[in-house]
């Protein structure tokens, strides 16, 4: 019956095998491409290690200046050269959410001052021409930050003219300094309305973009810009842009901003998951960045800045709210621009704001960028500063550095900073830390000498050098510098000094400014602190000394670095690669101290301080030539999603490897440059089908030059796909065990039962050893979860909003004052879980109406005393959570029977198990079946098994379409493929069934390509059901069996890598599918 039916089917498929096949063009990431050296040869160990062998510039000193709030050097352009009250103008210097005067003549004005710092590069925040005011009432605010853009080609009337600003560039550029605009490419002001006037975000799944004839499409299929993008219209979104006037209809420049269909159109973002991508930034215009007029658009701006003010670099405003895919293209086409403006090596760096080290360094490996803000560090560092945490925090921090390493860039080149225009200032964050506020001035400027003496690009924020704080983030913390006439800012105290807003705050002998100074000019006189391989010697596992050496490997001169957070002094003894030399202070050390013959130095902190010791003699080179070994992944393994390679090396201790990668047999890309031990890269394997071999090679290079080689390979696993579980556990520990006030706020993908409105939240209502817990229902398939620690009056826990994809981290660990999120408990204490009691097993149970009267456990096998229906075992105990039991364990128990019960009301309405595998203490809620603690995870179920049915069809002679492999709603269609294998199994006599999960019976297979980018535009019109399908195309090399294929029964699988079957189904003619 079944070859039967196919054959049917076949007769029916003869307009559809006529048509020939339109194969899109999947182009690679532009910046592999030129990420030569490049080609299907192995590239030699010299061309490797030339390649490895080249260096960044060396590193700027930034200063980070908001115009508006920094010096009025022009009161004539205060208004903007507009008439009327301030919800003309924008301009009311009384209110912290206005114009207050300040211009790019200011900035002119102070360039002694800025420089006076050390400064080497000036960021400017976005000076293009803004919407004066937006908002209403209370809630009206002017666009003196500059991200509310309507003319992207011209500087805002209130900062000034365009001349004023390639004046600035002029004149800067004559004393040595450079400058750098922040740039926005995610968004607009709010000019376009949706009609009807609402603004809740509506999902993709819920109602997916339209191409002009009404056909639902992905756009993601069409962001990397091999192919043209359907046409739309204004019916093509869930709501229809409109304009509130006339006027408004031709508001932006360049005037391709003003078609509406430019932008996503989706509603207002959330801030998780695909909202945060597409929606609305508080009601910002948001452009469809997957869009390539966009794209070309947007390089457009900017490279004519590059050109026409001789601009020296971008800081890239919201990074993580547009898609990969265009910053894939817009960094290389912006490089070329400034290539052309005679500016080779132009820095670009981008805002992820994320203290999450990989959301941050995806976008340096995959994205192309550069470098990200080091949110990370920040964080981090606050903490460090602010109280006392174990210096081990920052050990943990820089031992991640490696996440970064990509083609010529690394971690070094990441900008640090301390705080900032929204989170807030390091001052604010220091001052309400709970310190001693005679220790406020030292923090400060120790915040500031760990920043300048670790690796990366310091950032200072102006008034950070003149010890401005506040009560918060944004507007609280864009303080004037000028005499301010705000109220709110005249109450902030200030750190070093008795001065206050109501005055000019220019001192350059201010304590924070002189030891900026000093600070800058120590990285200068000294280019190892500046630019130099940095290298963890000691963290004290409390509050205490972090160590660690910043080595020249040019000169291979080494420093010292001490830093100690305690409030008394510190002493340790650390390595060094410098034995038998004798360290001379340079910094806050007075004197000199010798290692002994193991390298070993003993150096003693001051409270709250830093030393900086010099090696006087330079790192030997060992006589022997180096070795290398890829020592992991092992070869010939198996690895899903990305491969954490790791370089074994003898001899130089300076030595770098440059890694490179070929896939199957497609060109040899680098992966990046390790520049010291232990040497490890990350390479990314998005896109792979499974059992793809990857080649790699491993060039060591030392300091005389000498060269070594190593070759491996593995092959491409298949990722787990989990999906999130019903709850999500966030752990959290404060010292003081301080619990009841906090709740935890969630967002994103949150069932609507759990949905509060901030600062409303979960309780942290459960309690364990390591601190409390609190949990939150999720949607079904829940992708990003975001949340927030706050108690009942708004004060959150640390200012950075947080995010999780809850299918791979349903339980999270957190700490007081620590954004880092912690993927287990011993990541986040540093030490093993402690053991559980062998011999006892205990259960919380929870009842949502907290009566528990006649509730018992009943317990039998693994119990060391079963008991009898009616005479169950009572509550041990009560807490906030509920109720606890404990079980006596039998001698030799894995596990434990269990039924909890009222008479005879059960609980559940099947047996109960403890499996001691998971854990011997678990965490129960009433009615609900899955345990909320230990955490299930789950893995995502397939497309089935059933050969007997046809769920799949030809889209064209060579193309199956079937609904297996999507990816999310931020991927293209066919972003669910990667590590898996497809297939056609084929029988000319029909035959093909399933035994034990497996196909049976006498056939033979065709290999299948996995389009990522789903069916072709000519595809998708001829069946406009089946847009979300996969696409698998038949090898070119297997076309000529497709005829022998089609005359019997047809069969198309998919594989994990290790070729276990995960689904498999008939295929029949695309037409007859349903979608």
């Amino acid at each position: 019956m079944v070859l039967s039916r196919h054959r049917d089917v076949m007769r029916r498929l003869s307009a559809v095998l006529a048509l020939g096949l339109v194969v899109p063009l999947l182009l690679a990431p532009p910046w592999r491409a030129s990420a030569a050296p490049a080609g299907a040869a192995e590239p030699s160990a010299a061309a490797l290690a030339h390649w490895g062998a080249d260096r960044p510039a060396p590193a700027e000193q930034f200063y980070f200046v908001l115009p508006d709030r920094f010096a009025d050097g022009n009161p004539k352009n205060d208004t903007g050269g507009l008439s009327g009250d301030r919800l003309s103008t924008g301009y009311d210097p009384t209110d912290k959410g206005f114009y207050h005067g300040g211009d790019i003549q200011g900035v002119i004005d102070k360039l002694d001052y800025i420089q006076g710092l050390g400064t080497t590069a000036i960021w400017l925040a976005p000076v293009f021409k803004n919407r004066p005011v937006q908002g209403t009432g209370a809630a009206a605010s002017a666009g003196y930050h500059g991200y509310w853009v309507t003319d992207f080609t011209q500087v805002d009337p209130h900062f000034g003219t365009n001349a004023d600003l390639k004046r600035l560039v002029q004149l800067a550029h004559r004393r040595g300094l450079k400058i750098y605009l922040d740039i926005i490419v995610n968004h607009t002001a709010d000019v376009i309305q949706n009609e009807g006037g609402k603004s809740t975000y509506v999902d993709k799944a819920d109602a997916p973009y339209r191409d002009s004839r009404g056909r639902p499409f992905e756009d993601h299929n069409y962001a990397d810009g091999s192919r043209p993008f359907p046409k739309v219209n204004l019916q093509s979104f869930p709501y229809t842009p409109v304009f509130a006037s006339p006027a408004d209809a031709t508001a932006k420049v360049p005037a391709w901003l003003n078609d509406p269909t430019m932008y996503h159109n989706r509603g207002n973002s959330l801030f998780s998951g695909e909202n945060s991508e597409y929606g609305d930034h508080t009601g910002l215009d948001d452009l469809w960045t997957e869009r390539p007029e966009v794209v070309r658009g947007m390089t457009e701006i900017y490279a004519d800045w590059i050109r026409d003010a001789d601009i020296d670099g971008y800081r890239m405003d919201t990074v993580k709210h547009s898609n990969i895919e265009f910053w894939q293209q817009f960094n290389p086409a912006i490089q070329q621009a400034a290539r052309r403006a005679g500016k080779p090596g132009f820095f670009m760096f981008g805002e992820v704001f994320s203290a999450d080290q990989e959301v941050e360094s995806r976008y340096v490996r995959q994205g192309g960028l550069a470098a990200s803000l080091d949110f990370s560090f920040q964080s981090a560092a606050r903490t460090f500063v602010s109280g006392d945490t174990p210096a081990t925090a920052l050990a943990d921090l820089y031992r991640h550095d490696d996440l970064y390493t990509a083609r010529d860039t690394g971690a070094g080149r990441m900008p640090t900073f301390l705080g900032n225009h929204d989170i807030g200032r390091i001052g604010s964050f220091i001052t309400t830390g709970g310190a001693d506020r005679t220790s406020y001035l030292r923090r400060d400027q120790l915040a500031h000498e760990l920043m300048f003496l670790t690796r990366g690009q310091p950032v200072v924020y102006s008034g950070d050098e003149q010890g401005f704080t506040g009560p918060g983030g944004d507007k609280d913390a864009r303080q004037d510098m000028f005499a301010s006439r705000t109220p709110d800012y005249l109450d902030d105290d200030l750190i070093g000094t008795d001065r206050t807003h109501a005055s000019d705050n220019y001192d350059t002998g201010h304590p924070l400014y002189r030891t900026i100074a000093e600070l800058g000019a120590l990285r200068k006189a000294n280019p190892a602190l500046r630019d130099g391989v940095q290298i963890t010697r000691y963290a004290a596992p409390g509050a205490g000394i972090f160590a660690f050496s910043r080595v020249d490997p040019v000169r291979r001169q080494e420093y010292l670095v001490a830093v100690n957070n305690a409030t008394t002094a510190q002493t340790a003894t650390v390595g060094t690669a410098t034995p038998g030399s004798t360290f001379t202070g340079v910094y806050r050390a007075g004197g000199t101290a010798a290692t002994g013959s193991d390298g070993k130095l003993t150096v003693t902190v001051p409270a709250l301080s830093a030393v900086v010791y010099r090696g006087g003699s330079p790192i030997a080179v060992p006589s022997a030539r180096p070795t290398v070994r890829i020592s992991a992944p092992a070869a010939g393994a198996s690895v899903p999603s990305r491969a954490d390679l790791v370089a074994d090396v003898t001899g130089d201790p300076l030595a770098t490897v440059t890694f490179a990668a070929q896939a199957g047999s497609g060109p040899w890309t680098v992966i990046g440059t390790a520049r010291q031990a232990p040497y490890q890269v990350h390479h990314d394997l998005t896109g792979l089908a499974g059992g793809v071999t990857v080649r790699y090679k491993a060039v060591v290079r030392d300091g005389r030059g000498r060269t070594a080689s190593s070759t491996s390979s593995l092959r491409v696993g298949t990722p787990d796909t989990h999906v999130a579980p019903e709850r999500m556990v966030v752990h959290y520990q404060r010292p003081a065990g301080d619990y009841g006030a906090w709740r935890l706020y969630a967002f994103g993908d949150i069932d609507a039962s759990a949905q509060t409105t901030y600062p409303d939240g979960q309780p942290f209502a459960g309690q364990d050893e390591y601190g409390a817990f609190a949990w939150v229902r999720l949607k079904p398939g829940a992708k990003n979860a975001g949340f927030v620690v706050v108690d009942g009056n708004g004060v959150k826990d640390v200012q950075q909003d947080r995010f999780v994809d809850p299918g791979r981290q349903p339980e999270i660990w957190l700490k007081a004052g620590d954004a880092t999120v912690y993927p287990s408990r011993q990541d986040a204490t540093g030490r093993p879980d402690p053991q559980p009691d062998p011999k006892t097993a205990v259960l919380h149970y929870r009842r949502a109406d907290g009566d528990y009267t006649g509730w018992g456990l009943h317990v039998w096998d693994g119990a060391a005393q079963p008991t009898e229906w009616t005479a169950p075992l009572a509550p041990s105990g009560r807490d906030a959570y509920g109720v606890t039991f404990r079980v006596p364990l039998a001698d030799g128990a894995t596990g434990v029977s269990y039924v909890l019960h009222a008479g005879d009301t059960k609980d559940q309405p099947t047996d109960q198990r403890i499996d001691f595998a998971a854990g011997r203490e678990v965490w129960l809620l009433d009615g609900v079946a899955e345990r909320l603690l230990p955490v299930t995870r789950r893995t995502a179920a397939g497309a089935g098994i059933d050969v007997t049915t046809s769920r799949a069809g030809w889209a064209s002679r060579d193309t199956v379409v079937w609904n297996t492999g999507v990816g999310s709603t931020l991927q293209p269609v066919g972003g669910g493929t990667d590590g898996r294998v497809y297939e056609l199994a084929y029988a000319p006599v029909g035959g093909i069934t399933v035994v034990g999960g497996e196909l049976a019976g006498a056939y033979r297979t065709l290999r299948l390509t996995a389009q990522r980018d789903g069916l072709t535009e000519s595809q998708r019109v001829r069946f406009p059901k089946l847009w979300r399908y996969g696409a698998f195309r038949v090898a070119d090399a297997d076309r000529h069996r497709l005829a022998t294929a089609l005359r019997g029964q047809v069969v198309i699988t998919e594989r994990d890598a290790s070729g276990k079957l995960l689904a498999a189904t008939g295929v029949g003619a695309a037409g007859d599918l349903t979608g």
